[in-house]
């Protein structure tokens, strides 16, 4: 029973004198406890540090709902009381019971309150709202506050915040997004368009030009030839620099220089200012140039005065040193490199068009000189913010609710004269509602209108489009197989490859990849290109998921992995030149298949020097397992890993274990958190630890040892023992990302009266071979998706 000390502090709440704490539960639920619980966990004893006999129960508290549901998995999970000591009769009687009770107050809180609590548009989903409303293609998620993100989600509606500092950015994103839409409507947009070949890429050193010693590529042979080179900036490109800010295409020709064995040439391309004082660098893309020359384009949003860097960026190459490089002469002594022959840089506008921000903005009004034109300017007026505000809602709305909005933009027209300054104040009005920044749903069933938004915040982060809505109108996506129609709609667009990039980077931690950064002097291969190629892999694997409706045990294990060239060579895996990712088979002793083996994955969870069992575990277990686990208690130390090498990382955990306390978690975290330890901090497989031996290098440690054993006894020797045992499970799989989509697309947890219909709809799906997509279906059909 010590395995409850981590969930101590939770279960405790207080106890009035006038009440039983649990004089609201039925009195079979109570003998039960007292016969199997009490006598340890009592007030006095608290064997575990719990207390079960004063844990109070109320059931108009979510949060002590939420405690007995954890007793009641713990029971049913055979975690307490002692097996040995249980009567089975009982043990069934007393889950029965208090699943019952849980349901029903849990389900009365549904029905009163709902769900979902008032939620307002995630980041992500602010920004494409008002892409959507005026066309304009701004990046605009860096101006606002980070997002929280509870169980790693930020749609979910609880943990969301509105400040005065976070509307005092809202309020700035309305102004500049405004600014920006009604230039592009009424002024002509610069062009700015630039073709360089290769002299103007590079510099000629030979000539001693003025590009000499400026990091320029070297000027050979026709070609302008960036070195693999520890230089700084090295490949800065000064005829690139940009008059503003804003989106450009970048289209280049180029070819591989002196590749070694005939591979081709990973290349970086960055943006920035390219110097030391301004050392930051943005991402721009990669491509793997290759002894025939081959054009590549890129789309990237570049600050004004910033210029593009291209340089080989695989630090699996030979460096060149820096003098050969700022001599110029690194190109007559076998120097590896990118020959650049031309570049083409254009601004471009991702967003609409300027007849399309037009017609938003001010419908089929005409401009001349940069005015607008109007014979009835009350008349169109009233008209234009009609539609805006239908638009901006997500909804028709009534004269009412349009009222204040009509009168803000009328005082606007009578006190300046100017129908353009009068649509500004009400487009600024509009936008700064409520009703733009939050969810308009009603206790209960969701209206079509309601199921609409939801339906495309989910798989687009973006408002419903015109065909959502005018079925929302006719009232037809409470149909089910017009919903199911529509949804598969929205999955078939290449739109919802948000709903891939977004969903992944919150369920799978993504987004974190950046947390830590490996240690270079042991993990000396690890480059920017690699990471770029396994955040690709793992959404172009989820993306094969749900267009082949593949089972959720792919999560686990696949017989293919979705690869190119730079992520093959990193898994030792022959015979893959493509430079795109694309659908690999793969066999037994490449060691790979499914997400958990993936880079981006065990690089998010692991630190930059060393790898932890208990973090991929406690990960692996919550994240596609769907099995809690509490953070420790404050007084147990942490386990850091030894980076010398000298104790292996499973012998401290054996001492760690030593602890009851510890060992009642540890007994679920350390089985799936050893399955991975072949795997290294950047996912490499490897059969000994690294350990820093000198300054700049690194040797061979103690060997890995990723075997273990299950409560249960089962035990693996190895990740493919492991995985077999684990796809035993399909239905856990299932429901684990059940519950995640769930979670993800309508703002909520998941709580106990939704346990039921999860049950019921993964037993549905195990008809279906646990599909991906058949799952995603199912979830938008479910009463929890269309409920508020």
């Amino acid at each position: 029973m010590n395995r409850f000390l981590a969930l101590s502090l939770f279960f405790l709440a207080p106890l009035t004198a006038e009440e039983h704490p649990q004089d609201k539960l039925a009195p079979s639920i109570v003998e039960f406890l007292d016969n199997n619980c009490y006598e340890c966990h009592n007030s006095f004893d608290k064997e575990g540090e719990l207390d079960l006999e004063t844990l109070k129960f109320d059931p108009s508290e979510r949060s002590s709902l939420t405690r007995w549901s954890y007793i009641l998995d713990r029971v049913q999970h055979h975690e307490m009381p002692p097996k040995e000591e249980l009567d089975e009769k009982e043990r069934v009687k007393f889950l029965r019971d208090l699943e019952r009770t849980l349901h029903k107050f849990s389900q009365i809180h549904r029905e009163t309150k709902g769900r979902v609590r008032s939620r307002r548009l995630n980041h992500i989903e602010y920004q494409n709202t008002i892409h959507d409303l005026l066309g304009i293609d701004l990046p605009l998620v860096n101006l606002l506050p980070k997002d929280p993100s509870p169980d790693g989600f930020s749609t979910i509606a609880e943990a969301q915040q509105i400040s005065y500092h976070l509307l005092e950015k809202h309020l700035e994103i309305v102004d500049l997004s405004l600014d920006e839409a009604f230039r592009r409507a009424l002024t002509p947009t610069a062009t700015f368009k630039r073709v360089l070949d290769a002299s103007q890429i590079g510099g000629d050193y030979k000539k001693g030009g003025r590009r000499a010693g400026q990091r320029q590529a070297i000027l050979h042979e026709g070609h302008a030839i960036s070195i693999s080179s520890q230089n700084n900036y090295h490949g800065r490109i000064f005829e690139t620099t940009v008059p503003e800010s804003g989106w450009y295409r970048i289209q280049l020709t180029a070819k591989s220089f002196n590749p070694p064995g005939g591979r081709g040439i990973w290349t970086q391309v960055h943006s920035g200012m390219c110097n030391a004082k301004a050392p930051t660098m943005f991402w721009v893309g990669s491509f793997l140039a290759e002894v025939e020359p081959k054009t590549i384009s890129f789309e990237a949003w570049m600050e004004k005065d910033h210029m593009l860097e291209i340089r080989p960026g695989d630090n699996t190459l030979k460096k060149t040193s820096g003098k050969s490089v700022t001599e110029g002469i690194a190109v007559n002594k076998g120097a590896i490199g990118t020959a650049l022959k031309s570049l083409t840089i254009e601004r471009i506008h991702k967003g609409h068009s300027f007849h399309k921000i037009k017609s938003l903005l001010f419908g089929d009004l005409s401009i001349e000189k940069g005015k607008i034109r109007s014979e009835t300017p009350v008349e169109d007026l009233a008209k234009l913010i009609t539609r805006f505000a239908t638009r901006a809602f997500r909804r028709p709305a009534d004269s009412q609710e349009l009222s204040s909005y009509h009168q803000f933009a009328r005082s606007t027209l009578d006190s300046s004269g100017s129908l353009q300054e009068a649509l500004y104040a009400g487009y600024r009005a509009v936008l700064s509602s409520p009703r733009v920044l939050f969810f308009t749903e009603k206790l209960g069933r969701l209206d079509d209108y309601s199921i609409a938004s939801r339906l495309s915040y989910f798989l687009w982060s973006s408002p419903p489009d015109q065909a959502l809505l005018t079925a929302a109108k006719k009232g037809k996506l409470s149909d089910p197989k017009v919903l199911r129609q529509h949804t598969e709609r929205l999955l078939k667009s290449q739109r919802s490859d948000t709903f891939v990039r977004n969903f992944c980077d919150s369920w799978l931690s993504l987004k974190d990849i950046d947390f830590t950064t490996p240690d270079t002097q042991l993990y000396p291969e690890f480059d920017i290109i690699l990471k770029n190629a396994m955040l690709d892999e793992t959404r172009a694997f989820i993306r094969e998921m749900i267009d082949a409706d593949l089972s959720v045990t792919n999560v686990i294990h696949s017989d293919f992995g979705m690869l190119n060239e730079r992520l093959a060579r990193h898994y030792r895996i022959p015979g893959i030149t493509n430079s795109r990712i694309s659908k690999i088979p793969l066999a037994s002793h490449h060691h790979r298949g499914g997400i958990i083996t993936q880079g981006s994955i065990l690089k998010v969870t692991a630190n930059g020097t060393t790898t932890s069992p208990i973090i991929r575990g406690v990960w692996l277990l919550e994240q596609i397992l769907g099995v809690h686990i509490p953070p420790p208690p404050d007084d147990i130390p942490a386990v850091e890993p030894d980076i010398r090498g000298a104790v292996s990382i499973r012998d401290q955990l054996d001492k760690h274990r030593s602890s009851k306390s510890c060992n009642a978690c540890h007994i679920k975290i350390d089985p799936p958190g050893f399955a991975l330890e072949n795997f290294d901090v950047i996912g490499g497989w490897r059969e000994n630890y690294r350990a820093i031996k000198s300054e700049r290098r690194w040797t061979k440690g103690q060997p890995v040892d990723a075997s273990y054993e299950f409560p249960d006894g089962s035990t693996f020797d190895n990740i493919t023992d492991f995985k077999k045992l684990t796809l035993s499970q399909p239905h856990k799989i299932a429901r684990n990302l059940l519950e995640k989509i769930l979670v993800y697309s309508t703002g909520a947890t998941i709580e106990f009266a939704d346990r039921r219909e999860i049950e019921g709809i993964v037993n549905i799906l195990s008809q279906k071979n646990h599909g991906f997509r058949s799952l995603i279906h199912a979830a938008v059909q479910s009463n929890i998706f269309l409920s508020k």
